[in-house]
């Protein structure tokens, strides 16, 4: 019998033989090489996206201790999270854990597991693909009369590279740019890592009849579960499976028995999501203009929108703008419908034809099933949800390539060097792609920038473009992309907040103005006046009557209004902030200022300590607590929290000051100078500085030399002020 890797001349025979475990360990160090290349540009990128809010506004993974946390409904609200996702936000933890806020690691994580998956895809399609048997078949022998046994040679040699290619087609698909690239997009990630293995395994389960094997199935969709919700599916893949590998001998109690396990973890994860969680029903979330008949409609669309994209990976987007379908007469509706209803029909002649081809369809509607929109989902399409039903795709192109060489051609040059030419040009026209796609995720700049071009009517990116806008100081470019948004989606409640941000800082930056200048007995009015503030509560508002539950929006609301000195109204949209999310650092911050500004200060260090054990290294927290410290006489412990300020923010010269003025208080007047002379050293011209040094050398330290040399740099400083520096002067009685 012949090798199906051995090279065969016309008469069949065996001209070398290479050995099995080499050609195994070849392919997978070339899955490995591809994988990790084709995303190496990946490294140097930015958190983009969805990245802020799971990553770097993320105060839940930055302390250990929070970790029972993810196990409770407070989960919900700490992470940002709609859905629960506990696994994932565990790897968030020993990411920060080693990175911080360097986005190299979490990129080189996703990566990882990117090149993992398609490493257990391999495997996993070696056990999926049905191997032809080494002797030549009736069919085999119809195809090629001549000589079956060289040609059942070369079917053998095909089908046994097919699983390598469908693995490499997985891993180089331009359509999982989205998963690998964005941080937040791990969980689909993670989830078909545990879905591959826990197929795997359980494959291997009735392969060797093992507990073992069957055991880490088990773990590994439990797993996949708790890492997105798409891997409830996995228990019905593997009965279809099943049934159409057994037939009628799958209903046994031998082969049944394997279905409880996971049964039992569905049964047990959805009563946890569904009744001791927080329920997804429940999510403020509509369907499509709230009706089921135009969920059902639109959803049509984006099914056939998916099958597009899998035979064409082109004009591939971040934001897909789906319009909803309200009558079956659309045109769009028309043609999808036309299309799904062709792959129906194709699907039901496969299965009498092959059940390998008939299954890879299976795999990809069964698996798209979760995000079809049936629990309403903010985002009904999206590349990153075509993760695992991708393997369909790549099971059903591998076995269609294993039909190549059963094609009946006489030819020889089909099997021999355009066969594999031509796989290395498609793998090499998606690798381009992929690296060129990758390019587009190095920040959110050149994301949304892209994206406003691809989908110019996305409110999102045009909404996320202004955003960016405003940090660059183009406050008019990015009111102008706000607008754009609401005239989209007029009900936008982010952008409306957005919008109001931009007045709320124009007026802070008036009132600054006055308050420097002193052109004004009342900033507060002129602010008002200004019609800035106006501007800003109405849109605040209006923000949060379109979304009650708009925390953000609440949050700016009463800064706007502390900003005015409208205490009352400013606690009470803390305090609704807090009850939408216990875990907001800063709302318990700002709440804590104006308990504080009260004299209520045990109040205020209650919200401090709060806020402190969300966020740990909150520079201006620490501060905050050690200002009350002060003002209740406990220097030592007012001393701590400063250096934990200056810790965590060097360069914050306030928390020096405040440092340097306890350090006096408390007659550590080595250290108070040390405090003010590292001031001067950062900020050279301020003032108060050099004053607090002047007063430290003569009052303290009977430093009459350094007292004149601080007084000159202080005169130097500022001319303007030298008959109050000559005062000074005569009133510490130094004379030169």
């Amino acid at each position: 019998m012949c090798n199906p890797y051995q090279p065969i001349n016309k008469r069949g025979t065996v001209v070398f033989k290479p050995d099995k475990t080499f050609l195994l360990f070849y392919q997978l160090i070339i899955i490995v090489v591809v994988s990790v290349l084709i995303y190496l540009y990946t490294l140097g990128n930015d958190f983009a996206y969805d990245d802020k809010f799971t990553i770097t506004n993320n105060y839940l993974i930055r302390s250990w201790h929070k970790i029972p946390t993810i196990f409770t409904s407070d989960y919900f609200t700490s992470s940002g999270e709609l859905s629960y996702r506990p696994v994932v936000t565990l790897s968030y933890f020993v990411d920060y854990f080693f990175w911080h806020l360097n986005p190299l690691g979490y990129h080189l994580t996703n990566l990882f597991l990117h090149s993992l998956n398609s490493v257990l895809l391999f495997f996993l399609f070696t056990r999926l693909f049905n191997v032809i048997k080494d002797e030549p078949d009736k069919e085999s022998r119809a195809f090629f009369p001549q000589n079956p046994e060289v040609c059942i040679s070369r079917i053998q040699a095909t089908k046994k590279s097919v699983p390598f290619i469908a693995s490499l087609i997985f891993c180089t698909y331009p359509i999982l740019t989205e998963a690998v690239n964005a941080v937040s997009y791990r969980e689909d990630i993670m989830a078909a890592t545990f879905y591959f293995a826990a197929f795997l395994f359980y494959l291997k389960t009735h392969q060797r009849q093992s507990v073992l094997w069957y055991g880490i199935s088990l773990i590994c969709y439990f797993l996949g579960l708790f890492s997105k919700e798409m891997a409830v599916t996995f228990p019905i893949l593997i009965g279809l499976h099943d049934v159409l590998r057994h037939g009628k001998t799958l209903f046994t109690f031998k082969r049944i028995r394997y279905y409880i396990g996971y049964i039992l973890i569905t049964v047990f994860y959805i009563t946890l999501r569904f009744v001791f969680l927080h329920n997804p029903t429940e999510s403020y979330i509509p369907y499509p203009q709230n009706s089921l008949w135009i969920n059902f409609l639109t959803m049509s669309k984006v099914i056939a929108s998916y099958i597009k994209l899998l035979f064409f990976p082109v004009h591939l987007n971040a934001d897909y703008v789906v319009p909803n379908t309200s009558s079956p007469g659309e045109l769009s509706f028309i043609l999808s419908f036309l299309l799904i209803i062709s792959v129906m029909v194709i699907t039901y002649r496969l299965f009498f034809y092959s059940k390998t081809l008939f299954f890879s369809i299976l795999w990809f509607f069964v698996t798209l099933l979760p995000v079809l929109n049936i629990i309403p989902i903010e985002n009904i399409m999206a590349e990153r949800y075509l993760y695992i039903p991708l393997v369909g795709f790549c099971i059903l192109g591998g076995q269609l390539l294993s039909l190549i060489p059963r094609s009946g051609l006489k030819s020889d040059i089909l099997t021999s060097w355009s066969f594999p030419f031509i796989i290395s040009i498609v793998l090499t026209g998606f690798c381009w792609q992929t690296c060129n796609r990758a390019k587009i995720w190095f920040d959110d700049l050149s994301l949304w920038s892209t994206t406003v071009i691809d989908s110019p009517q996305s409110s999102r990116a045009h909404n996320n473009l202004g955003v960016l806008y405003k940090k660059m100081g183009f406050i008019d470019a990015a009111m102008k992309e706000y607008n754009t948004a609401i005239q989209i989606r007029p009900d936008y409640s982010e952008a409306h907040g957005n919008i109001a941000n931009v007045y709320l800082n124009k007026g802070l930056s008036i009132l600054d103005k006055r308050v420097l200048s002193k052109t004004h007995d009342n900033p507060a009015k002129a602010y008002v006046d200004e019609g800035h503030l106006k501007n800003a509560i109405a849109e605040y508002k209006k923000s949060i009557e379109i979304s009650p539950f708009n925390e953000t929006a609440h949050f700016n609301l009463g800064v706007t209004y502390g900003k005015l000195g409208l205490t009352n109204e400013a606690e009470i949209e803390y305090k609704n902030v807090i009850q939408m999310n216990n875990n907001n650092p800063h709302a318990h911050n700002n709440l804590g200022n104006i308990y504080e500004d009260r004299d209520l200060l045990d109040n205020a260090m209650t919200e401090y300590k709060l806020s402190a054990s969300i966020d740990p290294e909150s520079a201006i927290t620490h501060n905050n607590m050690g200002n009350v410290y002060v003002k209740k006489g406990s220097f030592d412990e007012a001393i701590m929290e400063y250096k934990l300020a200056t810790k965590y923010d060097p360069k914050g010269i306030i928390y020096h000051e405040n440092l340097g003025n306890t350090y006096t208080k408390k007659g550590l007047i080595e250290e108070a100078i040390a405090e003010f002379e590292l001031i001067t050293n950062m900020d050279p011209k301020n003032a108060s500085s050099y004053v607090s040094l002047i007063t430290l050398y003569w009052n303290h330290k009977r430093d009459s030399q350094k007292a004149i040399q601080y007084l000159k740099e202080l005169s130097v400083l500022e001319p303007e002020q030298s008959e109050a520096i000559n005062k000074m002067i005569e009133k510490l009685g130094v004379k030169e």
